[in-house]
């Protein structure tokens, strides 16, 4: 059972005839019909039924299908490994950073580059929830991020933290008190942050409305930071609720304000998988982020 059975296989379940399957992989008919052939005589069973010229994967060509899918995908990803691994020219730092960090991030990247001058350096930004899962998998070395939802697999050290705050268009609102209430949010649209999976401050502030009686008016919630104030800064008509640390550059036309509710702040931790092996990796980063 080789490879290439495997992906012409996959190609007709996901075709449903051999012909149109055929036209996909640029091949003859009678060649991709023989290997089907050969791959049933190989397992001894039929992996389709035949309806026509239509085809229904059996039982055990469902099975087939699922694990062939998942040998494919393996395989690809090792070509990409071996590729990037090939490419490199020197060893590399691999670090995720969550977007509600990048304007502390940016604020110390040359002290970074000094610090790691023997290192190619690798940036992945993403959701918390994504870098969590590239910790665990191996694919990042240490991530900046909001605390994993798993602290009990990984190494933390909390490093900053900043209150959520409302960024308003000054053109919208001429007048702003010195803090906002969830009253003072709910009659506009809003740009809400939220986390790709668990409870994080959106869902504290949705219910913190519903407890006071309120219906939030929510036009958009997003994991990224940066996409929810450019839209401020393109004139949407309502308010952004963000990190303070991500919305001190908004500039003059925009009102920052706190919020009166009690909302947690969002912190920013260095986080590794338990049992690094590299100590002194960590300790370095945690230097860089002191300096």
């Amino acid at each position: 059972m080789d490879l290439k059975r495997l992906h012409y296989f996959c190609t007709i379940a996901d075709q449903g005839q051999i012909s149109r399957a055929a036209r996909v992989l640029h091949m003859a008919q009678p060649p991709l019909s023989q290997r089907l052939r050969e791959l049933e005589e190989e397992l001894g069973t039929p992996l389709f039924l035949r309806q026509g010229r239509e085809l229904q994967l059996t039982d055990a060509g469902r099975l087939l299908y699922r694990r062939a899918r998942d040998i494919l995908r393996s395989v690809d990803a090792t070509k990409e490994e071996v590729i990037r691994a090939a490419t490199q020219a020197g060893p590399t730092l691999r670090i995720g950073l969550t977007p509600t960090s990048r304007a502390l991030w940016l604020s110390r990247f040359e002290t970074l580059r000094a610090l790691f001058q023997d290192r190619q350096i690798g940036l992945v930004v993403g959701d918390s929830s994504y870098l969590e899962h590239l910790l665990e998998t191996g694919q990042i070395d240490a991530a900046f991020m909001q605390p994993p939802l798993h602290p009990e697999n990984f190494r933390i050290q909390r490093l900053a933290s900043s209150p959520p705050v409302a960024v308003l268009p000054r053109r919208l609102h001429g007048t702003v008190p010195p803090r906002l209430t969830l009253a003072d949010l709910a009659p506009h649209p809003l740009l809400l942050l939220r986390r790709s999976f668990g409870v994080s401050t959106y869902e504290r502030l949705l219910r913190s409305f519903h407890e006071l009686g309120l219906t939030p008016n929510v036009a958009l919630y997003s994991s990224d930071v940066s996409l929810l104030l450019e839209l401020m800064r393109r004139g949407f008509a309502g308010i952004a609720v963000v990190p303070e640390s991500e919305a001190g550059d908004m500039g003059e036309d925009y009102w920052i304000r706190p919020l009166e509710a009690d909302l947690p702040d969002y912190h920013l931790s260095l986080v590794c998988r338990s049992g690094e092996q590299d100590a002194a990796l960590v300790e370095r980063l945690l230097a860089f982020w002191a300096d």
